[in-house]
């Protein structure tokens, strides 16, 4: 709403409300965590998507089967309704896809609702893989998933993207993060190297714009 409707810059609503939110889950959580033990006597349903399951010789999680899910229905929905068509046409011109009668502030309320919908199931995810429940857990997740779609081909700067490539991304940073984790690099290190990796990133993304157009 204040992006669709008050014109607020998303960047500025993104860190605005993240600190609002972040602050709230610090309060109702008394700043604790909630162990695992507790976790499966009070709410067991949060860690069943840790679960696993056979398919043949391969273990899987349900967690997998829903990103395989989400992301083949995030698919369908860009490339084969109107509505997809309508958010690639806003992403990239605002003005123009208005101009051709497209309700902008519309996609821009129901994107961005979608988009905290799967932040949720993310966070469900986060708390059955660790078990627990933690307020200052997945702290470096932001900057992960940015990166993760800018390696994917999205672009910044709006109109182009690809759940394919998206998912491609996230297989990379995730190699990335665990192959410098295996390797016995520092956190701190890590974080430096995946602050790079977007750098490097937007910067293919800003010269492959520039040649594009």
């Amino acid at each position: 709403v204040l992006i669709s409707r008050t014109k607020l810059p998303p960047f500025i609503a993104t860190l605005g409300t993240w600190s609002i939110y972040g602050s709230l889950v610090l309060l109702i959580a008394h700043s604790e965590t909630i162990r695992s033990q507790e976790v499966q006597l009070q709410a067991p349903l949060l860690q069943w998507l840790g679960s696993s399951f056979k398919v043949g010789g391969f273990v899987l999680t349900y967690s997998s089967l829903l990103m395989i899910l989400l992301a083949a229905g995030t698919w369908f929905i860009l490339h084969r309704t109107a509505f997809g068509r309508h958010l690639h046409a806003t992403g990239d011109d605002p003005v123009a896809a208005e101009l051709a009668g497209i309700n902008t502030k519309r996609v821009l309320l129901v994107t961005y609702t979608l988009a905290g919908g799967i932040c949720a199931l993310a966070g469900w995810i986060f708390i059955a893989r660790i078990g627990a429940i933690t307020p200052n857990g997945a702290s470096s997740s932001n900057l992960d998933a940015i990166t993760a779609v800018v390696i994917g081909g999205t672009s910044l700067f709006g109109g182009r993207g690809s759940i394919i490539g998206t998912l491609i991304g996230a297989l990379i940073v995730g190699v990335f993060r665990d192959g410098l984790a295996l390797a016995g690099v520092d956190v701190l290190w890590q974080e430096f190297a995946v602050g790079a990796l977007i750098i490097v990133a937007v910067i293919v993304d800003q010269w492959i714009r520039r040649i594009s157009s």
